[in-house]
């Protein structure tokens, strides 16, 4: 079992490795207990595979310099973080060696080990922001390098209630702040009424789907107002001073469930330099004092395999 030696200990019972191209350790996998010590604390690798509930894979990982980039931790660690402690079984850290993310709990998804199953071993955390105060499990925390908290991934059950700059939402998968603790981005589990500088507008991802709240759907600038949004359930007339009419809305796809069915394709919309465009196209955008909008309704057309389930969100209209 091969040993090395770094700023942060020693490296026992190496069993895979694999090196930078200058021949300096890029990660590996370990089997026997040994201890990093950073500059956030002393750390066990990952050296057991429990064969049921973890993943075992890289025990260590490094950048090109040397400095350490990501650690498996052996058993699940408390973390001192700008927001208190943090359990921890998986921690990423900035090249200048301050955290960048951090998973409570890092298990493997099979048929003998599910996402109930991990659910119930997280622990509650207390979070108090600017925008809302709570105490919710988390799936992960990223934070910027001076340490203040950047992201938080919710589990797929949870809702959390905020204050945005539009009002009250229930927000679901995540939301992201910028450095100054204000609300970057959020993810409403139900349509919220959004208001923009062309009306209100429901903002809804039907499609959201929650692999951190990195990037979410709904996004503001600094000073509260609305920079992006997507919605399921508007549709945006844009008329200009000649009396071109442009239409844009969400649109339609083959469900890829079921060949009789048709799924929304939300649409995109940002704002930006006194303008708006839809869908990241350059030939839909638009100087706003230029052009006059109107914003209705979007209604997803009847289909044979609509069921009128209840509570259904799918804005189904014979």
């Amino acid at each position: 079992m091969k040993e090395i030696f770094t700023k942060y200990g020693l490296i026992k019972g190496i069993s895979d490795i694999e090196y930078y191209n200058d021949n300096n350790i890029k990660e590996c996998k370990l089997d026997k207990y040994c201890e990093m010590t950073t500059s956030i604390g002393t750390f066990v690798p990952q050296y057991e595979d429990d064969g049921s509930r973890r993943k075992y894979t890289k025990s260590l990982s490094f950048y090109k310099d040397g400095n350490i980039r990501t650690i498996s931790l052996d058993k699940q660690t408390n973390v001192r973080t700008s927001v208190g402690e943090i359990p921890a079984e998986f921690i990423s850290f900035y090249e200048n060696g301050n955290i960048k993310r951090i998973l409570p709990l890092n298990g493997k998804i099979t048929a003998f080990w599910t996402e109930e199953n991990e659910y119930e071993l997280a622990t509650e955390l207390n979070f108090d922001f600017e925008f809302a105060k709570f105490t919710k499990k988390i799936i992960g925390i990223k934070f910027y390098e001076t340490a203040q908290v950047k992201s938080l991934t919710f589990w797929p059950t949870d809702r959390v209630n905020i204050q945005t700059p539009c009002g009250i939402a229930d927000i679901r998968i995540g939301l992201s702040l910028y450095e100054d603790g204000k609300l970057k981005s959020c993810e409403p589990s139900k349509p919220l009424k959004v208001k923009t500088s062309i009306g209100n507008i429901m903002a809804y991802d039907v499609n959201a789907i929650g692999i951190n709240g990195d990037d979410n759907s709904l996004n503001f600038y600094g000073d509260g107002k609305v920079k992006s949004l997507v919605t399921s359930m508007g549709k945006i007339k844009v008329t200009s001073s000649k009396g071109l009419l442009s239409i844009f809305e969400p649109g339609l796809k083959i469900s890829s469930y079921n060949d009789e069915s048709k799924d929304i394709v939300p649409l995109y919309i940002e704002f930006y330099d006194d303008k708006i465009r839809f869908n990241k196209d350059a030939n839909g955008e638009f100087l706003i004092e230029d052009n006059s909008f109107i914003i209705e309704d979007f209604m997803k057309k009847f289909d044979s395999s609509c069921n009128s389930c209840e509570g259904c969100e799918s804005n189904c209209k014979s």
